[in-house]
């Protein structure tokens, strides 16, 4: 059983236009690309970008989008931590294995994350695929699974390769994660 839709709130930072909804820093956004492209920060450039961007996004509306991130400052500075730590380990253990004399062993792993959120799941498997010796395969959004080429892990491996993944989902629901997802992954469990 599926819960319904989220609504997302009206953010205060959006203007209504007829029935359309115009989000100010989006438009500053595509200003700002305007201004970048003719390379000039004249009045008649800003205000060609205004116009331009305000009729970008009436003719082709966005729909509106909850975040569903916030940011937790001492899960950052964790975060952060422990992801350089990962990619300097990782990169040694690349290194060792490129050295080695028989060629590493490796393996795709199906990881159902904890999380439910696509945020929460996109940054993790940013993370993953950027850790050297790990590259994502594939992303089933539907079932919040990534599937994962690990470089040097065999059978007695995986477990621990999973664990390093959850562990990493942990970090990530820690630092940009709202109050329940966190509380899901505390739980461990996968839905």
């Amino acid at each position: 059983m599926s819960s319904p839709p989220v609504r997302p709130e009206r953010s205060p930072l959006d203007i209504r236009i007829g029935r359309r909804l115009i989000n100010l820093p989006t438009l500053l956004a595509l200003t700002i690309v305007w201004a970048l492209l003719f390379g000039d920060l004249s009045l008649t450039t800003v205000l060609g970008g205004v116009l331009v961007g305000l009729a970008t996004m009436l003719v082709f509306p966005l729909p509106s989008v909850a975040l569903g991130m916030r940011l937790h400052p001492i899960g950052l500075v964790v975060f952060l931590w422990h992801f350089v730590v990962d990619l300097v380990l990782s990169s040694a253990r690349v290194v060792a294995q490129s050295f080695a004399r028989r060629p590493p062993r490796s393996s795709i792993l199906a990881i159902p994350l904890r999380t439910r959120s696509d945020l929460l799941l996109t940054i993790t498997a940013v993370c993953v695929s950027v850790i050297p010796g790990s590259v994502i395969v594939e992303v089933r959004s539907g079932t919040f699974t990534l599937f994962v080429h690990m470089l040097g892990t065999d059978v007695d491996d995986a477990e621990q390769a999973r664990r390093d993944v959850f562990a990493l989902e942990e970090r990530v629901a820690r630092a940009f994660g709202t109050r329940e997802e966190i509380e899901r992954v505390e739980a461990g469990g996968v839905a």
